[in-house]
């Protein structure tokens, strides 16, 4: 949660104080994700569909997938497969990575891909994202993968996935991280609190991040203003209106007013927020984004 911004070098006071929570929403957490945006849908579509195909024919489905043109392979959008131990075994366009152990590969941040695409796989399925450098171009870009997990016929188990650039941010996206991080609370406790902070754990994307407080109004974890953490943050209107809209629930939506970075008018933000129990405290535990505009644009 940004509680300030920086613009030149100007620092301008914190504008949540200003903030009109519009409405709250507890309908999110469904087994099937929703998509907003076309090109996510084609994208979580074309997936599936191979997935299907591999399990129905096994290796004998991949020559299709190199064919450029066909659904499976579309300018920057096309599959790639791997083992569940990281080994590469189909990729359309660097087939001189196939047979290649991959599985400490790393993007420019230092988040090990292949090593989060298996994890999410291993979950389920779902976003992974990371930054990596376009071809013909010089600076990484974020870049987001859909993974899901597939077993052929003779029992041989791996992951396939797609990657796409530049992808508009989706509401799912943001559900996934705030789910993963409240999973590696239950698991490690407040041992969790750190790998939030680190950059090469899949916990942010773009300009949205885990943020977490404690439903005292303590900030816990804000990875760019860590100098709030410890602080109480019940001056700010909106962060008592997120208390008390969460109070008895463990999920729900927040919408809220707030300049883009860069910007003065105030656009509308929606954040995520999950509460979890540490012994006896109560954490909030959420990340937000700015939707995309306009809605035509879907």
């Amino acid at each position: 949660m940004k509680f300030c911004r920086r613009s030149g070098t100007k620092l301008y006071l914190p504008l949540l104080l200003a903030a009109v929570v519009l409405f709250t929403s507890n309908t999110f957490l469904s087994s099937e994700p929703v998509y907003t945006y076309r090109r996510t849908k084609r994208v979580v579509s074309m997936l599936e569909d191979a997935v299907k195909e591999i399990q129905n024919k096994g290796r004998k489905a991949f020559p299709q997938f190199r064919v450029k043109g066909s659904k499976w392979f579309q300018g920057e959008m096309y599959l790639f497969i791997y083992t569940m131990k990281g080994v590469n075994i189909f990729h359309p366009v660097s087939k001189h990575l196939q047979g290649k152990n991959l599985y400490n590969l790393k993007d420019i941040k230092g988040r090990p891909l292949i090593q989060h695409l298996i994890q999410k796989a291993a979950k389920g399925g779902g976003w992974v994202h990371y930054m990596w450098t376009r071809p013909g171009e010089f600076i990484p870009t974020w870049k987001s993968g859909y993974v899901k997990k597939a077993v052929m016929p003779s029992g041989e188990e791996c992951f396939v996935g797609t990657g796409v650039y530049n992808i508009r941010t989706e509401k799912q996206f943001i559900i996934e991280m705030v789910h993963d991080a409240v999973d590696l609370i239950k698991q490690k406790g407040k041992a969790a609190f750190k790998e939030f902070k680190d950059e090469s754990n899949p916990f942010a994307f773009r300009d949205s991040y885990i943020f977490i407080f404690k439903d005292d109004g303590t900030a816990v974890v804000d990875p760019a203003f860590p100098s709030l953490e410890g602080r109480s943050l019940l001056k700010y209107k909106v962060i008592c209106q997120m208390i008390e809209r969460i109070k008895g629930k463990e999920y729900v939506w927040v919408s809220y007013l707030r300049p883009k970075p860069g910007d003065v008018k105030p656009s509308k933000k929606l954040a995520y927020l999950r509460a979890v129990t540490i012994g006896k405290d109560r954490y909030i535990v959420g990340s937000d984004f700015f939707p995309a505009k306009p809605l035509w644009m879907r």
